[in-house]
């Protein structure tokens, strides 16, 4: 499974639809395996793929001020741009969830490299 945490858009307004989700790779002990991150396309792939394989989606979100995650299915993305999309709009940007783990003081850094 993979939990959305944060969302990275392009600053320039045509690319606006070209928003990368940073997540979770969740094992099914609900251990954190990995971190990673993947652009709109990406996502959308990987729910396809989950979906001919099990029939569900393979995605959940948390986002601002919700206090439970939901899932992402594929009507999501039939917005334009992160900000129309119902979860990844509302999940917070690099830099906020960068300044929870500051606050947890975990020691991790999560940064965009290209």
């Amino acid at each position: 499974m993979f939990m959305a945490i944060a969302v990275e858009n392009k600053q320039h307004p045509k690319n606006q639809q070209d928003y990368r989700v940073w997540y979770l790779e969740i094992d099914q002990s609900g251990q954190v395996v990995g971190v990673g991150v993947k652009n709109k396309q990406e996502v959308i792939e990987n729910l396809f793929e989950n979906y001919r394989k099990t029939g569900q989606s393979n995605w959940r979100a948390f986002p601002k001020g919700a206090e439970r995650s939901s899932s992402v299915e594929l009507f999501d993305f039939v917005s334009m741009n992160m900000h129309e999309n119902t979860h990844f709009g509302n999940l917070p940007t690099l830099s906020e969830f960068q300044s929870v783990l500051d606050a947890l003081q975990s020691r991790v850094e999560l940064r965009s490299i290209a």
